[in-house]
């Protein structure tokens, strides 16, 4: 009941933001001239205000997307409000693990530095579907998609860590929903894997942002190993009404959305702990941890289970691998 009303009222935790936090506020006296950031998912909602603060302190911006038009319309809205602002629309569709091996080749084509990358793209889809790599779409969009691009760019990320002396920054966008899953996770993915199937889209968007969870904490462990100069962090950016729900619409959609409308936040409002997390210099060597309203906190057993990371990378080596029996090591 205590943290219902600070959330409400929007009182600041120890980071001096809260729920009511702009992501204006949070990177105030932030400098990214120097700074090369990849937002996924930056055409519209929480990713596009991402990007546009980003813009707004410097940043030079990627842009990978489905939807190339709606990129560069997003693209256009961002140069307008700051004129000289960098930004490289690329093709990308996350849910092609072949989509994400050339957008990749692409990028590496333009000799550019990577200081940043900010996984926000997401789907929520009640219709069952397989991409074309065999695998459950809402799965293959909102994270293994990014399992593969993440892991593609890391020598690019920790060469520009090494070259500049500054620290890069990953940082998942999750959600709160994780927590609603339970069971086991590789099992389930087989099952709704299926060409025919009981789909729960709930459950299954639950799993994928779990996975979001797990693959921060194995990642993290993974570059602290290696010594690394790279962190990651996941985020839950609050409930939000946003394109997300697009497939989603109807009449118990919007009741449900009016009936916790004193609950939502605004697209900013959201957008407000990705920013934190990807430019604050509080969290310099901050990396595995999960955030919501800016703060630090903690996310669901499952999500804090290190054997449930090692098992879910394990198995998405396998899933990303053009040959399975081949080693995947992005770290060699």
């Amino acid at each position: 009941m205590i943290d219902t009303g600070r959330y409400l009222i929007g009182t600041a935790g120890v980071s001096g933001f809260g729920s009511k936090s702009t992501p204006d506020e949070g990177t105030e006296n932030c400098d990214l001239r120097s700074t090369t950031a990849i937002i996924t998912g930056a055409t519209s909602g929480i990713g596009a205000e991402t990007a546009r603060v980003l813009a707004k302190r410097g940043a030079r911006l990627i842009f990978p997307a489905r939807n190339v038009k709606a990129a560069e319309e997003a693209k256009g809205r961002i140069v307008s409000e700051f004129p000289g602002t960098e930004i490289v629309v690329m093709e990308l569709d996350l849910s092609s693990m072949s989509s994400v091996r050339s957008f990749v080749a692409g990028f590496e084509s333009l000799h550019l530095p990577l200081n940043l990358l900010i996984n926000n793209a997401g789907r929520l889809a009640h219709e069952h579907a397989i991409s074309e790599d065999g695998i459950e779409m809402t799965f293959a969009t909102n994270y293994l998609g990014h399992f593969l691009l993440t892991n593609l760019l890391l020598k690019k990320m920790i060469q520009t860590a090494e070259e500049t002396g500054v620290q890069g920054r990953i940082v998942n966008v999750t959600s709160g929903i994780h927590g609603w899953f339970t069971g086991d996770l590789i099992e389930y993915l087989r099952l709704i894997s299926q060409p025919k199937c009981q789909f729960d889209a709930t459950r299954a968007y639950a799993l994928s942002k779990l996975a979001n969870v797990l693959h921060t904490k194995e990642l993290s462990s993974r570059l602290q190993k290696i010594g690394a100069n790279v962190t990651v962090n996941c985020v839950h950016p609050g409930v939000v009404k946003t394109r997300l729900t697009r497939d989603r619409e109807g009449l118990l959609t919007d009741l449900v959305f009016f009936l916790t409308s004193k609950l939502l936040k605004t697209v900013p409002q959201a957008a407000a702990t990705t920013c934190y997390v990807a430019t604050n210099p509080r969290l310099v060597n901050v990396s595995g941890k999960y955030f919501t309203d800016c703060n630090e906190t903690t996310p669901s057993g499952l999500g804090s289970n290190s054997s449930e990371a090692t098992k879910l990378w394990a198995a998405s080596e396998i899933l990303v691998t053009q040959h399975p029996k081949a080693a995947f090591d992005p770290f060699s």
